[in-house]
């Protein structure tokens, strides 16, 4: 709780007297007009966010129906899932931000550029952590806990864990580019759909009705993040750029 204070009082008194000041001096009345196309804007990006991660908290309460061991395992494998995830966030954000920055700026070919960069830089983090977590498979778990049973079982998994680490990768970084766009609308509702309509029917039906455990509950999770990089990444190769450009001029005319 005390960090989670410090942070933005910290954050706020770093831009206000060392960095950042130019683009934010002080508050003023102007800070309470014009909220509507930010809420819009936010909205879609809380859920972009929120139903990825409320959906590992779902397969998390699931798996305590499996067993103590397993759900030892599933807390291993999470954190492992939110490490890895780690690398590839980073580099959404700040292709979120570059592509914002140059859609403002009217630069559609250098806004192109910046994401088929991002995706590049995507794919070789994803291919690393598929590396990372094959290779390391069976002494990653021991960081963790010395049960051999949740050793073994965190070891099982790791494989379909590595598997959709391109995937994880890829449906992060198309997150972003679709932030830069001022495109998070589509991005909440494919992740509701891939995340609650597909995944979890199939990640608690192989769990409970086919007697997977827990290979179950991430085969569902496995398939809605390749669906998400693959849905996301041809509604960015589609999409016309040029409107997100016009859009962005409008906000600036009405600010």
């Amino acid at each position: 709780m005390i960090t989670d204070n410090l942070m933005p009082i910290l954050l706020c008194l770093y831009v206000y007297f060392i960095a950042g000041s130019e683009c934010w001096s002080s508050l003023s009345k102007r800070a309470l007009t014009n909220w509507l196309p930010m809420i819009q804007l936010a909205l879609p990006g809380l859920i972009m966010v929120e139903a990825e991660c409320l959906a590992f908290e779902i397969l998390t309460l699931a798996s305590s129906y499996l067993g103590t061991d397993e759900l030892a395992a599933q807390s291993v494998l999470s954190t492992l899932a939110s490490i890895t995830f780690q690398i590839p966030f980073p580099l959404s954000i700040a292709a979120s931000t570059r592509v914002a920055n140059l859609i403002g700026s009217t630069l559609v070919d250098s806004a192109r550029t910046c994401a088929k960069v991002s995706f590049t830089g995507a794919t070789i983090i994803g291919l690393l952590n598929v590396l990372l977590l094959s290779s390391l498979r069976p002494y990653l778990p021991r960081l963790f806990s010395s049960d051999k049973q949740v050793i073994d079982l965190v070891a099982a998994i790791l494989p379909l864990c590595a598997a959709f680490q391109l995937f994880d990768a890829l449906a992060a970084n198309c997150n972003g580019l679709l932030r830069g766009l001022g495109r998070q609308a589509f991005g909440g509702w494919v992740q509701l759909f891939c995340y609650y309509a597909i995944a979890m029917p199939i990640s608690l039906g192989t769990t409970f009705g086919l007697g997977w455990g827990l290979y179950g509950l991430w085969t569902g999770v496995a398939i809605a993040l390749g669906l998400v990089s693959l849905i996301e990444g041809v509604f960015l190769r589609r999409t016309r750029w040029e409107l997100a450009v016009e859009e962005a001029i409008q906000r600036n005319l009405t600010a």
